[in-house]
């Protein structure tokens, strides 16, 4: 909890939401559990249930208590870090730059896309246009024995063959541990007043 309220000050674990919370963080220290460590996590769920500040407090967590571990094209030991990316911006970089634009985020060792699912699945550059999330997950797919991938979203398992279609749904099983993080929204009412 106390680096969950560094993360987010105020952070408090809704009940229904512990036994999810204890399951990853089991998979944040490599405890035998319900997920497989050398999956990433897709963490979906309802508006404002809290997945982008879970996947940043499993970032900071395993960035404390992980130990280095060998990862990407040359197995170097480097401490837990996930690079986190909003899928909007990662499509502003496909628009601006193209495919060059993403080679960075392709090769990043553990990547975080946050909000997938609120993009637009068709990016254009120039005359060039691209499901941009899609691909990326694909190109992911390839490198998942040496990178890692996470997710926020608010699409279901099921609704990733809806969205990116059936190639990508088939991969995803591969490559993430589907946590399931719901309950009311955590943040503010809006007094309209």
């Amino acid at each position: 909890m106390e680096i969950a309220r560094e993360v987010c000050p105020g952070y408090e674990l809704d009940e229904e939401q512990k036994p999810v919370i204890l399951d990853v963080f089991n998979w944040c220290m490599r405890l035998p559990g319900k997920y497989d460590h050398d999956k990433g996590l897709w963490i979906w769920g309802s508006i404002g249930s809290g997945k982008s500040t879970l996947l940043q407090i499993v970032n900071k967590f395993c960035y404390e208590v992980r130990p280095d571990e060998p990862i990407g094209y040359r197995g170097h030991e480097l401490p837990f870090c996930i690079r986190i990316r909003r899928a909007i911006d990662i499509c502003d970089a496909y628009a601006e730059k193209g495919i060059a634009g993403l080679h960075e985020i392709i090769n990043i060792e553990r990547l975080g896309i946050d909000d997938i699912g609120t993009e637009n699945r068709i990016t254009g550059h120039y005359t060039n246009s691209a499901n941009v999330i899609g691909d990326l997950l694909l190109r992911r797919y390839d490198m998942r024995d040496r990178f890692q991938t996470h997710v926020t979203t608010n699409l279901s398992p099921q609704q990733i063959s809806e969205v990116y279609g059936e190639r990508i749904y088939d991969r995803c099983g591969e490559m993430f541990n589907f946590v399931h993080l719901d309950g009311y929204t955590h943040r503010p009412e809006i007094n309209t007043l």
